[in-house]
């Protein structure tokens, strides 16, 4: 009778190893997993927290004159006080959000159709690619006279502006993003007998969204940035005019808090539009993590 027994490694023999299964990771305790999870809230705290310390460092020492630069703890309770029921800042907020939003929808919107069409047809491409070139190289504020000749002085001008500066890197983003689908899916689609229809709606827009987006992310803070320039123009209401009006009048509180209003709306469009890419673009995070 034969038997088997296991082999134990005798002196001086190193001890086997057993390998871990393919696809497992070492167990990660739950504190540091959950540290991993939010530490791009955790990091950003930290960083506001020190450039604020770094603001009220500088005007409480007499680096900074607080003439010029108001203290972080004036700064809020101006704002606070502005955003009150009844105040006068949070009256402007929303003619400014409805500027900024309208003109970034519709800058959206050509920007993505005609980058899509442009994208496509070659032969577009290469007729406007030196017009296209021109207009993209122009400054906006060279243009605020033809946006004041074409729509006057009124809200028309205004939303034209912040269309024509969130307009163009959604434009060139989603051009590119068409352009630069790669030529391995366009040819298993036509080798599965795929039409043009199908490859386009299935394979090409699929394809393109993730490419897309960081043109759309832009377009909304170039949209906003317009927006203030616009509002000077002649604005009756509005953050823009709120600020440098406080800044003629010399309330330099108040201008600081108007400036802090537009960082917030900035952010807070920036991270709405982050998860919503987020969630479109699911299914690609889902293949590059597998």
């Amino acid at each position: 009778m034969v038997t088997t027994e296991a082999a134990t490694p005798t002196a001086g023999q190193p001890r086997p190893t057993v390998e871990p299964a393919p696809g497992a990771s070492p167990r990660t305790p739950l504190w540091r997993a959950r540290l991993a999870k939010y530490d791009q809230y955790l990091y950003g705290a930290v960083g506001i927290t020190l450039v604020v310390f770094a603001w009220w460092s500088a005007t409480a020492t007499g680096v900074l004159d607080p003439k010029f630069l108001t203290p972080p703890h004036t700064v809020l309770s101006k704002l606070a006080d502005g955003l009150a029921a009844g105040g006068d800042l949070r009256q402007q907020v929303w003619p400014s959000l409805r500027r900024g939003l309208s003109g970034f929808l519709i800058g959206t919107g050509l920007g993505v159709v005609l980058g899509i069409l442009v994208g496509s047809v070659r032969v577009l491409e290469k007729a406007f690619d030196p017009v296209l070139l021109f207009f993209r190289s122009l400054s906006i504020l060279a243009l605020f006279p033809v946006f004041l000749l074409f729509f006057g002085i009124g809200e028309q001008s205004k939303v034209a502006i912040v269309t024509w500066a969130a307009f163009w890197p959604v434009f060139i983003s989603t051009v590119n993003a068409v352009k630069g689908v790669e030529k391995i899916l366009l040819n298993a689609a036509r080798t599965l007998g795929a039409g043009r229809v199908y490859i386009f709606t299935r394979v090409v827009l699929p394809a393109s969204v993730p490419n897309i987006f960081p043109g759309v992310r832009l377009a909304a803070s170039y949209a906003f940035t317009a927006l203030v320039a616009a509002e000077y123009l002649g604005a009756t209401e509005g953050i823009g005019i709120y600020i440098r009006s406080s800044q003629e009048s010399y309330q330099i509180a108040a201008m600081y808090s108007g400036i802090v209003v537009l960082g917030i709306i900035g952010v807070t469009l920036n991270l709405l539009l982050a998860g919503v890419e987020k969630r479109l673009t699911a299914w690609q995070l889902g293949l590059t993590n597998k």
